[in-house]
């Protein structure tokens, strides 16, 4: 069990700067999970925690202990591949000991190593197959398996669940939770599937192009994103992006969206204030649009009342996706079934003005 922190990483390919002045403290036991697009330097960092890329500037720590110069097999982590790594001839019991048969382990405790593992991962009728014998949710198991019997400090997750379908995806989800909660051991988890970000992490690092956005709680990262990016790249449907112009009447103010005004909340007055006759950006969360029809109590007139067009609909059983235009703009909205409409129907909307976020459009960082 081991902290790590990483102190103002610096990874170069070439003039490429991958990962640019990384700071990172993660706690004993935590589970923490890098998330980003592809190309924005998260495997890289996973691959130089694990010792597989040189650090080109800054400190690694596992513990108390400065790795820059340690190579993997000293660093007593243990790290699971996308692509899961088995070796093709061995059966899964030699797959799943051959980091303890290296390191020239008793044969005793490497069988009770293997089959205390299978137990946890419930793979015990497995350990005669071959990897070619095995579904795809079996060979993660067992590459999770190879894992844990190294008994390492600290656990690297490099996107283990990508090759997997949908359903399984969602019980490995559940299976790696529950195996944190029962190995209490620091794990580093990279995705680009912010679901699994959102699920499985005690907290998480938003990374775009080698640098680290934010970090925090999920629900942090929902209910209070930094930078438009971030508020984008967290969240299902996207949030909702809107230009808007900042109006003053009298002591109220409004962002002015051509077609629709919403009314700025007295609480956070005083920070859009400074924006007056400005442009902004607006954030909206599907899940925030509500239909008026269901909604009529929280609608204020020249407040949060949009009319919209029906775009697209996506029925998808319990609830159902709206794509609706308004003027220039395009909103999606996440409703109940409740709300029967068709393509081409006008529909009058609600926003929960207590929810939505704004940005400065040309740094794109939160004002509220």
């Amino acid at each position: 069990m081991a902290d790590v922190t990483l102190k103002s990483v610096v990874k170069r390919f070439g003039e490429v700067v991958a990962v640019n002045k990384v700071d990172l403290d993660i706690k004993n036991e935590e589970f923490l999970v890098l998330v980003g697009p592809s190309g924005c330097g998260k495997t890289t960092t996973l691959r130089m925690i694990a010792g597989l890329e040189e650090v080109d500037e800054g400190e690694i720590y596992i513990g108390d202990t400065l790795v820059n110069d340690v190579p993997p097999k000293d660093r007593d982590i243990a790290m699971v591949f996308q692509n899961y790594a088995l070796y093709p001839h061995m059966d899964v019991y030699n797959n799943m000991a051959f980091g303890l048969k290296l390191r020239k382990f008793p044969k005793d405790e490497i069988d009770r190593r293997v089959k205390e593992a299978a137990d946890i991962l419930g793979i015990h009728e497995l350990l005669n197959r071959k990897p070619k014998q095995l579904s795809g949710g079996q060979r993660q198991r067992v590459a999770v398996g190879r894992a844990i019997v190294r008994q390492p400090k600290v656990f690297l997750f490099d996107e283990p669940l990508s090759n997997l379908d949908a359903k399984l995806r969602v019980q490995m989800r559940a299976e790696l939770s529950k195996l944190h909660d029962r190995l209490k051991t620091t794990m580093i988890y990279v995705t680009h599937d912010q679901i699994e970000a959102m699920t499985m992490g005690d907290r998480i690092v938003v990374m775009k192009d080698g640098i680290v956005q934010q970090i925090g709680t999920p629900l942090d990262l929902y209910n209070k994103p930094q930078n438009k990016f971030v508020a984008g790249f967290i969240g299902t449907p996207s949030m909702n992006f809107l230009d808007v112009v900042v109006k003053k009447e009298g002591d109220t103010l409004y962002l002015d969206g051509e077609s629709f005004k919403i009314k700025i909340p007295v609480e956070i007055k005083s920070l859009v204030e400074p924006y007056v006759g400005k442009e902004v950006t607006l954030g909206v969360r599907p899940q925030d649009i509500y239909d008026y029809s269901f909604s009529q109590d929280m609608a204020e007139v020249d407040g949060n009342v949009i009319d919209t067009t029906v775009d697209i609909v996506e029925p998808l059983g319990s609830e159902q996706t709206l794509y609706l235009v308004t003027g220039p703009h395009t909103l999606v909205a996440q409703l109940d079934m409740r709300t029967q409409t068709i393509v081409g129907e006008t529909l009058k909307v609600v926003v929960n003005i207590s929810k939505i976020h704004i940005f400065d459009i040309e740094t794109e960082k939160a004002i509220v």
